[in-house]
């Protein structure tokens, strides 16, 4: 597998982390959440319009807590991971924020906020056997290419490393095909600390679940009403699970463990 490198300066932002700051994980709804480690912020598919109150959707806008992150990453563009209006207001008025997420996400986030610097929308390209790996201060994002089960619209996954802490994220992958596609891309090669994954996953496919390697699972893709089912389906597996039951709620994440 090779690496295709992108340099992505955050030293501006107040985002550097360094070791031995706790890290947390707040859910919002859906698929997404925003990660906290130090002064670094991120949200992964947690920019959206629908399933979230009126209230919730005017802090994203003007980026008030906790959605005054430094790094938004987007999975795909589906309305339920993605809102590019949301997304272009977030950008708006936080401006040293840069998103990634795949082409069509970049030109709607452009569309709807046309002044928003070229630097600040980074297409996630990665090949079908390689990743893209994007730089930051005191951390590493990498992209991996993990088909949606339909096919379109184009789904990446992340690992984000930041001192003590690795995470994944896998969008909307096709469960069906997700042990290969986690061997293709190399990401069944390093063992996550938290790895968020589709809870269908851990029902249809629990033997699988294991190829994307991680210490601690956190079921998501749970529509309204679904946490609770989530919950009870991914913790009949034997894996380490972390549930929430509500959203906004938030967990502090382990480290992972020295050698």
């Amino acid at each position: 597998m090779r690496w295709i490198s992108t340099t992505l300066c955050l030293l501006a932002l107040g985002g550097a982390v360094s070791a031995g700051e706790p890290a947390s994980l707040t859910y919002v709804v859906g698929s997404g959440y925003i990660l906290r480690q130090g002064d670094l912020g991120v949200a992964i598919d947690a920019l959206v319009a629908r399933g979230v109150s009126e209230e919730t959707r005017a802090r994203m806008a003007r980026a008030e807590a906790p959605f005054d992150v430094d790094l938004v990453l987007v999975t795909h563009s589906d309305w339920d991971h993605f809102d590019a209006g949301t997304a272009s207001q977030n950008l708006s008025a936080n401006p040293h924020a840069v998103l990634v997420g795949p082409a069509d996400v970049v030109l709607a986030v452009r569309a709807a906020a046309p002044a928003l610097a070229p630097t600040r929308c980074i297409v996630a390209s990665p090949g079908p056997d390689s990743s893209q790996r994007i730089e930051g201060a005191g951390f590493t994002v990498e992209v991996f290419s993990l088909p949606h089960p339909s096919g379109n619209p184009e789904n990446v996954g992340y690992r984000l490393t930041l001192p003590g802490l690795v995470l994944v994220h896998a969008g909307d992958l096709d469960v069906t095909t997700a042990a290969r596609d986690f061997a293709r891309t190399g990401l069944d090669r390093v063992t996550a600390d938290v790895a968020i994954v589709p809870y269908y996953f851990f029902a249809l496919f629990p033997g699988d679940v294991a190829s994307c390697p991680s210490r601690l699972y956190v079921p998501t893709h749970a529509g309204r009403g679904e946490l609770s089912l989530a919950c009870r389906l991914a913790r009949s597996t034997p894996y380490k699970i972390l549930c929430f039951s509500r959203r906004l709620e938030s967990a502090e994440l382990p480290a992972t463990p020295k050698e």
